[in-house]
């Protein structure tokens, strides 16, 4: 009973620093190879966990090569673009002056409702006000509203305004946060 929890705590902790040397993205800005690397990671170390006969380096050997394939392919796609596209695909216009692209809904799979979702969580309720919105590569919606509809800003109104610095914790769990 001991040795299967030992073991998946070994394998727990690897993981955990295996993704932390793999980036900080959350799930949802992942890559879809960086997804996979994920998945296939967690499947990798479900098995040593099962199965006590087989020794813990046959969990441990496939989740480094998976984590260096992917840490020499993300470094590869910096420096090659034509990897990058490759892996990552590109990003795809849907709107273009409030203009819908029906053919990029369709290739995209996605429909006017989950578009329209999109576009209400980044507070954009009128089509027409839209000039471009794109799908991104990791499925998020960027979207450049007309700049005739976007609230103005202190530099539009010719405010001056003091810089503000961040705001930093002093109490944090009850605790005296030193930040020297």
């Amino acid at each position: 009973m001991l040795i299967p929890l030992i073991r998946t705590l070994i394998l727990y902790f690897f993981i955990i620093f295996s993704m932390r040397f793999m980036g900080k993205r959350q799930v949802g800005e992942m890559q879809p190879a960086e997804l996979v690397i994920t998945i296939l990671i967690s499947a990798v170390a479900s098995v040593p966990m099962q199965d006590i006969e087989l020794p813990l380096v046959h969990g441990i050997i496939p989740i480094i090569t998976l984590v260096s394939t992917e840490v020499i392919i993300s470094s590869l796609s910096l420096k090659c673009p034509r990897l990058r596209t490759l892996i990552s695909g590109r990003p795809i216009t849907i709107i273009r002056d409030g203009n819908i692209d029906q053919r990029a809904m369709r290739s995209l799979r996605i429909t006017l409702d989950d578009l329209m979702e999109d576009l209400r969580l980044k507070d954009v309720y009128d089509l027409r006000t839209v000039r471009l919105a794109q799908m991104e590569t990791n499925g998020r919606l960027s979207v450049l509203v007309d700049s005739m509809h976007t609230p103005p800003s202190a530099k539009d109104m010719n405010i001056k305004v003091s810089p503000s610095e961040p705001f930093n914790p002093v109490i944090c769990d009850g605790k005296l946060v030193d930040r020297t």
